[in-house]
């Protein structure tokens, strides 16, 4: 009666016992109806062939690594079905018992836990059905990876769990891939950070080097020398900076490929910027004779939202090549608006020049790294062919792209997109709101693009234009306006034009303005000054340059040109300076405000660089003291954009205006600082903490204070606190003290933005902590304390190669040399 595959179901289903007394029932019923335990028969018969193919189907599926469906009993702990959850771990049916105990028992010791949190949240209803991965131990004693699902078939009606079907699938080799990958990825992680460690190391040991040939070359070049040794000494310097930006390049590049380059989210003008990189390179224009012209569309947004210095980037880079590749005629950058979107402003913007150009067949290399369109440019331009695969890279992380159309000798236009977000309080452009309606200009210009850019600022102000290319051809048109009586109000006429001088010695009725190339700058202006000259205007033009010259020569200008003479107000004591100070410190701020408002000048203060470019758009100031590392915006950063606003200013208005002296402040004392704040247009540099005689020096030479000597850190003597040198430092005891309060309450918002900085391991965050208290430290001449400040803030500088195990034993050593010195201040400034 019994077959063995139906058997072994029998008995998967109601155990031995209940297998048993199944079969005798069936034997003494066979007694009495032999016909029905016939039909029994023949229905056993096949049942036995379908469990036995049942029961092959699971074997082979156990044997191939498949899945394998078995039944537990929650109530009596048995699986009551599908045994082969046994075979596809390598144990022999019989090896093991049919229960939950023993599947549990061969779990690794590390998922138990796991699954049993998993089934138990499933039985109470926390989870639809049981989804979990987890290891048992196969016959031969190695870890199996089974991923095992699975859902409630049966209640009581209570809702008590009765039954579980479990799905074992054997992962194993999935799970081996998958850990050969995280091993790979964290392999090529470690291989990006290694090689960002050694570039990062072999940037600062190379600049090193070159910021000491430049310097040295630029100082060398500033001492009496013959035309041969001159000669020598600029191949020298040429050679260096071109070294200095290959090495530039060659860091832009690998940080792209590694995925590292960061790109800013703040407010900028694109207009602004495609006027401050065309300034960068106008006098190389200039000097090969060659018409450099920037446009801006009316309707490109005053405001947009994204990163303006990789946007600089590109512009430099084309506007670079375009003049390198350009023997005659004219390189023209524009921004135009391509799409606004809700969100979203996407820019177009464009470089043409009239250069060598690209034969279509060689367009799609000049893309690639080290590649140039013609091999012979190299030879013939210089260059590395890097500079245009890392601006169509940066243009593709703007979520843009570039395109190029060119033909050999017809010149070339690179054109690229570039998303920007929307400020949503954008402030007006330069002219919006002012008009000068009714008013006509006469333009002497003879690059038809010049004049059409310039043309088209002059429109959008209101103002008439009349165009015309010679010096003769104005002549004449001034003469018929005259006669019409309908002159002119303003004259816009180059530099060199022949009528200029003969023009103002008739005093007419019209306002010159003159255009004026770099080279040109400043050349024989006194005497047309004397004469009746009205402004100048430096190339390339651009709208609020020309808005601003139409305010001044009409007299609404907000801005006030009377010239400033600084040596007399600072050598005058009873005359009081405008200071702005920019500091982000508390304590560092009320130092400094004290220090000079107790010399009779008045202090206005700004946190950051972004605020000090508003104040000085605002208001004038006598001299700016510039703190170097501050949030938002820093103080090269901030010095540069100064810089290049007062360059404008300097062109448009007539007279001598002289740039407002800024002084650097910070706690580093590096030759390399010197030369990046003279770099970057400031005048001097103080150390902190701030000394009395070394302010006093800089406030009495303002004036001439650019070549001043750069005091060198002090080396201390190791004391945890030497307050009476503090004390002579300062000059005034009481005020000591106040900042020794004023330390004590912000103690524990340093020490947790360190910690914060350490454990987070933002390496840009723990170098600006430490160097904000190795300055305040330093105030009270804790040596100790600066020089771990000082040791933590070089490691932390570059934060792509931070060797994380030396920052934390450096900011041990910070906190304890801090705790060290707490009780001393304490006592000292009444604060215990």
């Amino acid at each position: 009666m019994k077959s063995p595959a139906l058997n072994r179901q029998l008995q998967s289903i109601f155990g031995d016992e209940g297998e048993a007394r199944l079969f005798q029932g069936l034997e003494r019923l066979e007694a009495r109806e032999p016909e029905l335990v016939s039909g029994l028969r023949r229905l056993i018969h096949g049942a036995d062939a379908a469990c036995a193919q049942y029961a092959f189907i699971q074997q082979a599926l156990a044997e191939l690594g498949g899945d394998v469906l078995s039944e537990w009993n929650l109530r009596s702990g048995r699986i009551e079905s599908g045994r082969q959850w046994k075979t596809l771990l390598g144990y022999p049916l019989d090896a093991l018992e049919d229960s939950v105990a023993a599947w549990q028992g061969l779990l690794h010791g590390d998922d138990v836990a796991l699954v049993r949190a998993a089934i138990a949240a499933h039985v109470r209803g926390e989870r639809s059905s049981l989804d979990v991965e987890c290891r048992m131990r196969t016959r031969e004693g190695a870890w199996c990876w089974l991923q095992v699902r699975g859902k409630i078939s049966a209640r009581d009606e209570q809702g008590n769990a009765l039954r579980l079907l479990l799905l074992h699938r054997n992962i194993t080799v999935r799970r081996a891939t998958e850990t050969a990958l995280v091993a790979a990825k964290e392999a090529a992680e470690a291989a990006n950070r290694a090689r960002g460690a050694f570039l990062a190391n072999m940037s600062h040991e190379i600049r090193t080097p070159l910021n000491g040939v430049i310097g040295m070359t630029e100082l060398a070049l500033d001492t009496d020398l013959d035309s041969e040794q001159r000669h020598y000494l600029k191949t020298v310097k040429s050679s260096a900076e071109s070294l200095l930006a290959l090495l530039n390049d060659i860091l832009d590049f690998s940080k792209i490929e590694a995925g590292k380059l960061q790109f800013e989210t703040i407010s900028f003008s694109p207009a602004a910027v495609l006027q401050e990189a065309a300034r960068t390179v106008a006098v190389s224009a200039h000097r090969k004779g060659l018409e450099l012209v920037v446009g801006v569309g009316r309707d490109v947004p005053s405001r947009v939202v994204g990163d303006p210095t990789r946007l600089r980037q590109v512009f430099l880079n084309l506007l670079g090549n375009g003049i390198k590749f350009t023997e005659r005629g004219e390189v023209e950058a524009r921004v135009e608006l391509e799409r606004l979107a809700e969100a979203s402003v996407v820019l177009r913007c464009s470089v043409r020049d009239t250069g060598i150009g690209i034969a279509p067949e060689r367009q799609a290399e000049v893309f690639e790294a080290f590649s140039q369109g013609d091999s012979s440019t190299t030879r013939r331009f210089g260059g590395t062919g890097l500079g245009l695969a890392i601006c169509a890279r940066l243009v593709q992380l703007m979520d843009g792209r570039m395109d190029l159309e060119s033909q050999a000798g017809q010149g070339s236009t690179f054109t690229f997109t570039a998303r920007m977000g929307r400020e949503e309080a954008a402030v007006p452009a330069a002219g919006q709101g002012q008009s000068f309606s009714g008013l006509r200009a006469l333009l002497q210009e003879p690059n038809d693009t010049a004049a059409g850019a310039l043309g088209d600022c002059l429109q959008g102000l209101g103002v008439a234009v009349s165009r015309v290319r010679g010096a003769e051809e104005a002549a004449q048109a001034l003469v018929r306006a005259r006669e019409l009586d309908y002159p002119f109000a303003f004259l816009f006429a180059q530099g060199d034009a022949g009528l200029v001088p003969q023009w103002l010695q008739q005093r007419p009725p019209e306002k010159l303005v003159l255009l004026l190339k770099h080279e040109q700058a400043r050349e024989g202006l006194d005497a047309l000054q004397a004469a009746g000259l009205g402004a100048c205007l430096l190339k390339p033009v651009v709208a609020e340059d020309v808005q601003e010259v139409l305010s001044l020569l009409q007299g609404s200008s907000g801005f006030d040109l009377a010239p400033i003479d600084l040596q007399t107000q600072v050598l005058q004591e009873t005359k009081r300076l405008e200071v702005l100070l920019v500091e982000d410190n508390p304590v560092n701020q009320e130092l400094a405000r004290r220090l000079l408002e107790r010399r009779g000048h008045r202090v206005t203060l700004a946190n950051h660089g972004g605020e000090a470019l508003e104040l000085f758009e605002q208001q004038r100031f006598d001299v700016i003291f510039m703190d170097m590392q501050m949030p938002v915006m820093g103080g090269l950063e901030a010095t540069e954009a100064i810089r290049a606003k007062e360059l404008r200013r300097s062109w448009v208005v007539s007279g001598d205006y002289h740039q407002v002296p800024i002084v650097a402040m910070t706690a580093n004392a590096m030759a390399g600082d010197q030369a990046r704040c003279l770099e970057a247009g400031m005048n001097d540099y103080l150390t902190k903490p701030l000394r009395l005689d070394e302010l006093d020096r800089v406030l009495e030479g303002l004036q001439d204070c650019g070549g001043a000597g750069f005091p060198e850190p002090g080396g201390g003597n190791g004391a945890v606190l030497d307050l009476e040198a503090a004390e002579q430092d300062l000059g005034d005891r009481e005020l000591l003290r106040q900042m020794g309060r004023m330390l004590l309450e912000e103690w524990p918002t340093h020490l947790a933005g360190l910690n914060d900085a350490l454990q987070g391991r933002k390496g840009r965050d723990l170098c600006r902590h430490a160097h904000t208290l190795k300055s305040l430290v330093a105030i009270f001449h804790g040596d100790r304390a600066r020089r771990a400040a000082q040791a933590l803030e070089q490691t932390c500088q570059n934060e792509a190669a931070v060797d994380w195990s030396e920052a934390l034993r450096l900011s041990q050593e910070l906190q304890l040399a801090l705790e060290e010195m707490k009780p001393e201040l304490e006592r000292f400034s009444g604060a215990s």
